[in-house]
């Protein structure tokens, strides 16, 4: 690992040029096959709206224009830069004391020149004075839609949580069982919420006809969670939902490693069993409160230029 880090294939101040460009071609098809899978190009499209002048506003994978330039000596001067200002977290799992790997990657770090070491925080998207309404035109049957809620406020991570979960997370959720079951408005309805962003992402896929009807509904569901709270049964389903995740977290290297990855840039690390008994003493009117501190913040929609618009 050390030598793949700290030993790559580089002379002369840049990487192999043949490797690069093979990548290069690489990340551009990655980038252009994008629009392949409908769901992911949506919500590419949508957090251009979204999180205007904010990180979150590009794709992970960066944008065509930017990764044409990429060259051997440019990559490398990246690599550099990432190695001198990076903030650098090592997470060790297993059955050892990890003082020989400890030992090991402080010799390696040591010898590194850092400055400028970028700070981690929490960084809440902001609210929009008004919502935003986008739409894109593709060759598709089906029309996609993506709306944001905000709340730059939330404080509450557990009982956040469980409204996301109660809304649109599990199979027993407003959006699954109202909108799609009951309804049947749509192909699927869910929801996801974000606890760096303070943002929860409510999508669809529906017949072009639904596309008022399913984002009216959706949005009922919403109101009705900040009006009249939650049932005693909903709060006991998302919790389930929560507490049997919470229990797999063990289950692999990669389920704790990720579990404490998670939470670098809080306050302080807590434990899964931690975590299990702040979400089991979340209370109905507590989630109701965290419901309230959102708002609308952005609606997309992804469609065929003749279905009808927003």
């Amino acid at each position: 690992m050390c030598d793949c880090i700290f030993r790559p294939n580089a002379k002369n101040g840049a990487f192999d040029e043949k490797t690069v460009e093979m990548l290069r071609a690489q990340l551009i098809d990655n980038i252009d096959s994008v629009i392949n899978d409908k769901a992911v190009y949506a919500s590419e499209r949508a957090a251009k709206t979204a999180f205007v002048g904010e990180a979150a506003e590009l794709p992970p994978s960066g944008v065509h224009e930017n990764a044409e330039k990429i060259t051997a000596k440019s990559a490398y001067d990246a690599y550099r830069e990432m190695l001198r200002t990076a903030h650098v977290e090592i997470c060790a799992v297993g059955c050892s004391e990890f003082s020989e790997s400890e030992r090991i990657f402080t010799e390696e770090l040591s010898g590194l020149e850092r400055s400028d070491i970028c700070r981690l925080r929490h960084a809440p998207s902001a609210l929009k004075d008004k919502p935003a309404y986008v739409e894109d035109n593709l060759e598709m049957q089906q029309v996609i839609l993506r709306m944001y809620l905000k709340a730059p406020e939330m404080d509450d991570r557990p009982a956040n949580a469980i409204f996301s979960c109660v809304l649109g997370g599990m199979t027993t959720s407003r959006f699954f069982m109202n909108i799609r079951e009951k309804q049947s408005l749509c192909y699927y309805c869910s929801c996801h919420a974000d606890r760096f962003s303070k943002t929860v992402a409510c999508t669809a896929g529906i017949e072009p006809d639904n596309v008022e009807k399913t984002r009216e509904a959706m949005l009922a569901e919403f109101k009705d969670i900040c009006e009249n709270g939650v049932s005693e049964d909903e709060l006991e389903h998302a919790k389930l939902e929560f507490l049997n995740s919470l229990s797999s977290t063990y289950d692999s290297a990669f389920g704790i490693s990720s579990w404490y990855l998670s939470q670098i840039i809080d306050e302080k690390f807590i434990s899964p069993e931690e975590y299990a008994e702040q979400i089991k003493a979340v209370t109905a009117e507590r989630v109701r409160d965290a419901a309230r501190k959102y708002s609308l913040d952005t609606v997309y929609l992804l469609k065929n230029k003749d279905n009808t618009a927003l």
